[in-house]
């Protein structure tokens, strides 16, 4: 323990101001857009809508994100993080205010749509802004506390959101779809924050030489072959791992509930210990990287993770299924870090962009194809059977995926670039 809190402050001191900055704004924006995906389904329904429409506006969402992203990771590499995070955090302040003001279904749509576009314009900055302002010693420590941060800004956002809620409606008697509205504003307005860490981030190395001629592709597919090359593997082993998150992910609380007839507070309560658990797998990661290096630390993260993915799947025991459950999330999510680290050494600075963009939009797209697999399979074979074969499918994607990723990238087929 003392190692490993050594070690953890050498990297904390070793951080650069932007990093540091970064830091602040990533929290305070994740705890407010927390608050608000918590809170907004509820608004929703609160005004008469039903399921349907929700699962609508989540559509609308993720296809604006599967549409820009793309393009939002190009304006990155081309106009740098700060400019295209700056646009993307005021055009998502302005959507979601009118998302929490409009009660049409027509315009809430449209809303969500925009929304969609903005947010994700936002996370397709992310890595690029981390790798171009870090060192390759220091990618793993910074990815991995990142994404304990995110996960302890979600579990404070869900909370309060909850508590907020309870506390206008209960404590000052407003109706229930104001109270919510309040929140959402809250939310809203605790995201905003992150302007202020924003306006004072340094140019990076990237930005202090900006990209302005004209896009040459075939100059750039000359020049950059090995790097396109690996964005395409990453794309690839991307959309095979969202197909089978998807598959199960979305569900895993409509799976205790059908399964085990749990309650809902037993279902947060699980939520939240596994979100507890991942964000302590990504502070202990880095010593894993350090002992067997970041390709096998995936490869073994992931495959150690099956076993309680099967576990959780099959048990008759709502507590031996939770149990599973905890350490399949904080296994397989633990790898994350080094999975990006790995993604921004091998792609050349100028593509960085379009390496995280395209990511991310694979992922939308497998979670896509996912949802229809999944309950497809729900609604013939019942909430066991149905349930079992979805996890399955899962695990031996997820087999797939570590031998694909140990393949090219564990024999060192491909040289790393700072």
């Amino acid at each position: 323990m003392i190692t490993l809190l050594r070690e953890w402050k050498y990297q904390l001191t070793g951080y650069s101001r932007n990093i540091k900055l970064f830091f602040w704004f990533n929290f305070v924006w994740n705890l407010g857009i927390s608050m608000f995906g918590l809170v907004y389904n509820l608004y929703v329904k609160s005004l008469g809508f039903g399921q349907t429409t929700v699962g609508s506006m989540v559509g609308m969402s993720a296809l604006a994100a599967a549409i820009i992203l793309i393009p939002a990771g190009i304006m990155n590499d081309r106009f740098g993080p700060k400019k295209v995070i700056s646009a993307g955090l005021i055009f998502t302040i302005l959507a979601l205010t009118a998302r929490s003001l409009i009660q049409v279904e027509h315009g809430m749509l449209i809303a969500a749509f925009l929304g969609g576009m903005a947010l994700a314009v936002v996370s397709a900055t992310i890595l690029p802004f981390m790798a171009n302002n870090s060192t390759p010693e220091q990618r793993v420590h910074l990815f991995s506390l990142n994404m304990a941060l995110v996960m302890l800004a979600n579990v404070i956002g869900i909370a309060l959101g909850g508590v907020l809620c309870d506390l206008f409606h209960f404590g000052f008697g407003l109706e229930n779809i104001h109270s919510l509205q309040v929140t959402l504003l809250i939310g809203i307005g605790i995201a905003a924050l992150g302007v202020i860490p924003m306006s004072l981030f340094d140019k990076s190395r990237q930005e202090q030489q900006p990209r302005r001629e004209k896009l040459n592709w075939r100059l750039t597919v000359k020049e950059h072959k090995t790097s396109l090359q690996v964005i395409a593997i990453f794309c690839m082993l991307g959309l095979l791992s969202s197909i089978g998150g998807g598959m199960i992910v979305p569900y895993l609380n409509v799976y205790f509930e059908d399964r085990f007839e749990a309650s809902k507070s037993a279902i947060g309560i699980v939520v939240a210990l596994g979100q507890a658990a991942t964000a302590v797998a990504f502070l202990i990661g880095p010593m894993i990287a350090k002992r067997y290096g970041e390709v096998k630390s995936v490869v073994y993260l992931q495959l150690s993770s099956i076993p309680f993915l099967l576990l959780t799947a099959f048990s008759a025991n709502f507590y031996l299924s939770s149990g599973g459950y905890l350490f399949r999330q904080a296994l397989m999510n633990a790898a994350n870090p080094f999975y990006n680290s790995i993604k921004m050494s091998y792609v050349h600075r100028s593509l960085r962009g379009l390496a995280s963009s395209s990511g991310e939009a694979v992922f939308n797209l497998g979670w896509f194809i996912a949802s229809p697999l999944s309950t497809g399979l729900v609604s013939r074979y019942g909430s066991y059977l149905g349930y079992a074969y979805a996890f399955c499918v899962t695990a031996v994607i997820y087999v797939l995926i570590s031998l694909l990723f140990y393949y090219f990238f564990g024999k060192e087929r491909y040289q790393t670039i700072d």
